[in-house]
């Protein structure tokens, strides 16, 4: 049962106990794989034991909030977005998926929220999807399947806060939706202003999800080095690329495109 294939997903060592939790599981959200092959193709042994895991591994609960992604995925479908779909959020590298890990091995998705150029959430939140989706394939390539977010409060201001409505959707996606997926989520130099956000949205956050969350000040100098390879990192951040040098347009584009034509003809829709 706990079988991957190399250089996919990797799993934990599960008891008799779990595995048969996980079979039990597969067999109870069968009869919807069956119907939607794009459902069946997510729907890993990985992902099941996460959505457990989220729960403790209690069997009841693992199914009701699975049974609840799977209606999400089915309706929404983010495994059928693409560049074509997001692209205007993605123009001024507000968010995107590093092209290096964390040294934990971790795909790192950065966001730079001074870089907000759009006001409609809806594209907004399935731009973060896009990269949730990109972060995640990465991840399990790598054999870690978990992801870091980076986030950099250079420039933040109330021109470009998000909508505490806004924050509270986007925790809501990444807690119900990809479940034990979030490995470190780092805030580097948050503002005051930030204060209002964190506010609102820690009651909501849970616990084990809280445990994961890192406030680093522009002033430490030796934490952002634990957690990442500081060449590939930004000099507002400490490290030595410069924002032009982190993110360019054209080859981002050019990599995610190329990575939806792959899966896509995988998943045979082109």
């Amino acid at each position: 049962m706990t079988s991957q294939k190399p250089g996919l997903q990797v799993l934990p060592t599960l008891t008799q106990d779990q595995e048969r939790k996980v079979s039990d599981l597969l067999l109870a959200v069968s009869p919807e794989l069956e119907a939607n092959p794009p459902l069946k193709s997510w729907c890993t042994q990985s992902t099941l034991a996460r959505f457990l895991q989220a729960r403790d591994w209690n069997a009841s609960q693992a199914e009701q909030k699975l049974r609840g992604t799977l209606e999400w995925r089915r309706t929404y479908r983010p495994d059928a977005i693409t560049w074509a779909d997001i692209e205007p959020e993605a123009v001024t590298g507000k968010q995107f998926r590093l092209p290096v890990k964390d040294k934990e091995g971790r795909a790192v998705l950065l966001m730079r929220p001074r870089n907000e150029n759009t006001k409609g959430a809806e594209r907004q939140l399935k731009y973060l999807v896009y990269n949730l989706e990109a972060a995640c394939r990465a991840a399990d390539e790598a054999g870690v399947g978990k992801m870091t977010w980076l986030i950099d409060f250079e420039g933040y201001s109330y021109r470009n806060a998000p909508p505490v409505t806004l924050a509270l959707k986007t925790l809501n996606i990444l807690q119900g939706h990809y479940p034990e997926r979030l490995g470190l989520s780092v805030c580097y130099h948050p503002p005051r202003l930030f204060q209002i956000t964190w506010k609102a949205t820690k009651p909501f956050i849970d616990p084990v999800t809280h445990k994961k969350i890192v406030f680093i000040d522009h002033q430490d100098t030796t934490s952002m080095p634990q957690h990442f390879h500081m060449e590939s990192i930004e000099q507002c951040m400490g490290g030595s690329l410069t924002s032009e040098q982190a993110f360019n347009l054209q080859s981002y584009k050019a990599e995610m495109e190329a990575e939806d034509a792959r899966r896509l003809e995988a998943a045979g829709r082109m």
